[in-house]
């Protein structure tokens, strides 16, 4: 690669196969370039977004833009659904279980056991 810098030819800021996820797999990837780039899946989408203004989005917060637009929007999009939240409006403290007796003291969300409590009685109220 660096002969085809040196000859001028094209060199991309990097080339990678498959995509990141972890944090550590974006630090090796940032060490093994040796070129001290800032790169981010999203810069693409974004500098077509806010075409001349680009340039004066920083890469920090390119990184966050990519970060909660990649890992947490996946995330939300894989845990909603099996919760039967379909949108975020739909989230609430009852979609939450204390895993302990000091946190459902502090925030009044019910331990796993009491949880269907209320439910269990309607059932049996109803036979």
């Amino acid at each position: 690669m660096q002969i085809l810098k040196k000859n001028g030819s094209f060199m991309p800021d990097i080339v990678m196969a498959g995509g990141f996820i972890e944090e550590s797999q974006i630090y090796k990837s940032i060490a093994l370039s040796n070129f001290g780039e800032g790169f981010f899946r999203c810069s693409a989408e974004l500098k077509e977004k806010y075409i001349e203004r680009f340039d004066k989005i920083s890469w920090e917060a390119v990184g966050l833009y990519s970060y909660l637009h990649d890992r947490i929007r996946i995330g939300l999009q894989h845990l909603m659904p099996g919760s039967r939240r379909f949108r975020i409006d739909l989230l609430d403290r009852s979609n939450l279980l204390a895993l302990t007796e000091r946190a459902s003291e502090v925030t009044g969300i019910p331990m796993p056991l009491e949880c269907d409590l209320d439910l269990i009685e309607q059932i049996l109220a109803k036979n």
